[in-house]
C-alpha cells in the first residue's frame, strides 16, 4: 500500500506552495458543508486487493481538515450485478480493502462509496479491464561515471498504449561490525551523570542487520502511441546513488505495470503535470482534475480521483553486492579504539559505540569502539526508516 498517495501528496504540496506563488490564485473547492472536496483514490485491481483511500481536500482557510478521512461504506460492484464489500482498514485512517482477487476479467466493474455521515453516495464509471501488458524483464545500467545505478524496465503490450507504474523496494543491509555488545549510559540530570554507566551483552536481534522497505510515491506513467509498436527497452525510471546502503548488501524491486484508458491516462498526465508547476495542484486549471466519480444525489458536487479498472502485470528484480560490486561506502574509515572504562560516556557522546572486548572476553574495562554508523546499522540508514527485526514477509534471498 501506498504510504502516501499521489493525490494526497500533491494536495499537501499545493498548500504549502500557495503562499509563495503571486500569480496563482488559491482555490478552495466549492463545498456546501466547508468540509473540502471528497478525494477517491484507488483503482479496481483484477486479480488483486482492491485498496481505496477516502480523504478530503481543504478550504484555505482550514488546512488541518484534509487530514480527517471520511467514515464510509465502500464496495465494488460488476456488471452481473454481484457486489465485493469493502473492509475498513483499522490501522490506517479513511482507508478500506476489497477483495477482488477472484473477480472475473471479462465483467466491467464500478466503485460505489457512501458517506456516512451524511448518506452521500458516490459512484464511479463504469470501467472494464484493458489487455494486460507484459514486463520483458527488470535490468539496470550504470551512469557513465559510476555515479549511479538506474533500475529499467522492459515491456510490451498487445492492443494498449497507456501506462502508469509503481515500485515496492526492499533491502537488506549490516553495520560494518557485529556487535557482541552493548552501551547502556548512566543516568544524567542537573548533577551531570552518574557514573561511567554500563556495557553488557547485546540483545537479540542486534544492531549488525537492517531490512528497509519503501514505495514509489511519483505519478509514473508513460505512453507508446506514438511508437511503432508499443513496447519500451530499457526505460529507466529508478536511480539509486552509488554510496546508497540499499544495494550494500541484497536489494530487491517488484515493479506492477498498469494499462490504462486514454482517459485515465489524459487524467494522471494532468495531475502530474500541474503538480509540476511550481508545486500546486490545482495550477493552472483544477477543474481539468475532475475524474470519473460522481454524487448521485448532486451530480455537480466536486469529487477528485480517477477510478480505473485493470489487471497488473508484474516482474522482480533481485540485485546482490557480492555479484554487482557496485556499492562504494564513501564515509570516511576510521579505526576501532580501546576505550577504558572511564572514558566510556566521553566516547558514546562523541557518537562511538562498543562491539567487543578487547583482550579478555567478559572483561569489560577495556573494549573495542568504533563510529556509530559502523557497529548499529539504523546509525548507517542515511535516514531511511529501517528495522532490526526481519519481516514475517521478507523472502529469504
Amino acid at each position: 500500500m501506498m504510504k502516501n498517495t499521489y493525490i494526497s501528496i500533491l494536495i499537501a504540496s499545493a498548500l504549502l506552495a500557495l503562499s509563495a506563488v503571486s500569480c496563482i490564485y488559491p482555490f478552495a473547492p466549492d463545498t456546501k458543508d466547508g468540509s473540502g472536496a471528497l478525494v477517491i483514490e484507488g483503482d479496481i485491481l483484477l486479480g488483486e486487493y482492491t485498496v481505496v483511500t477516502l480523504s478530503h481536500t481543504a478550504p484555505v482557510d482550514d488546512p488541518e481538515n484534509s487530514a480527517n478521512p471520511a467514515v464510509a461504506e465502500v464496495w465494488v460492484e460488476d456488471d452481473a450485478g454481484r457486489t465485493y464489500d469493502g473492509v475498513r482498514d483499522n490501522g490506517q485512517n479513511g482507508v478500506y480493502k476489497v477483495d477482488t482477487r477472484n473477480a472475473p476479467a471479462d465483467r466491467k466493474y464500478r466503485l460505489h462509496v457512501v458517506r456516512v455521515r451524511d448518506r452521500r453516495e458516490y459512484v464511479s464509471d463504469w470501467g472494464e479491464a484493458p489487455v494486460v501488458p507484459v514486463i520483458d524483464s527488470l535490468s539496470y545500467n550504470l551512469d557513465f561515471d559510476r555515479s549511479r545505478l538506474n533500475v529499467a524496465l522492459s515491456m510490451h503490450s498487445q492492443g494498449g498504449s497507456f501506462f502508469k507504474w509503481k515500485y515496492v523496494e526492499k533491502w537488506e543491509f549490516h553495520a560494518s561490525y557485529n556487535p557482541e555488545l552493548k552501551y547502556e549510559p548512566p543516568d544524567t540530570g542537573w548533577w551531570g551523570t552518574n557514573g561511567d554507566g554500563s556495557i553488557v551483552k547485546m540483545p537479540p536481534p542486534g544492531t549488525y542487520t537492517c531490512f528497509g522497505r519503501d514505495e514509489s510515491s511519483e505519478i509514473m506513467i508513460f505512453s507508446t502511441e506514438k511508437q511503432t509498436d508499443d513496447r519500451f527497452v530499457d526505460l529507466e525510471f529508478h536511480p539509486i546513488a552509488r554510496n546508497d546502503v540499499k544495494i550494500s548488501y541484497v536489494y530487491h524491486i517488484d515493479v506492477y505495470l498498469e494499462p490504462l484508458s486514454a482517459e485515465a491516462y489524459k487524467y494522471w498526465d494532468t495531475v502530474k503535470s500541474n503538480s509540476e508547476y511550481n508545486g500546486n495542484l490545482f495550477a493552472p486549471n483544477p477543474s481539468e482534475l475532475v475524474g470519473n466519480i460522481r454524487c448521485v444525489q448532486d451530480p455537480d458536487e466536486l469529487v477528485m480521483g480517477y477510478i480505473s479498472v485493470a489487471a497488473l502485470a508484474h516482474n522482480d528484480l533481485i540485485i546482490r553486492h557480492m555479484d554487482a560490486r557496485f556499492y562504494k561506502d564513501t564515509e570516511p574509515y576510521e579505526e576501532p579504539e580501546v576505550v577504558n572504562r572511564g572514558e566510556w560516556y566521553k566516547h558514546y557522546f562523541s557518537g562511538y559505540l562498543p562491539f567487543t572486548y578487547y583482550e579478555v572476553p567478559g572483561d569489560v574495562s577495556q573494549t573495542y569502539w568504533a563510529k556509530a554508523r559502523c557497529v548499529d546499522c539504523k546509525r548507517k540508514a542515511q535516514g531511511k526508516d529501517v528495522s532490526y527485526v526481519r519481516p514475517d514477509d521478507w523472502p529469504v534471498y
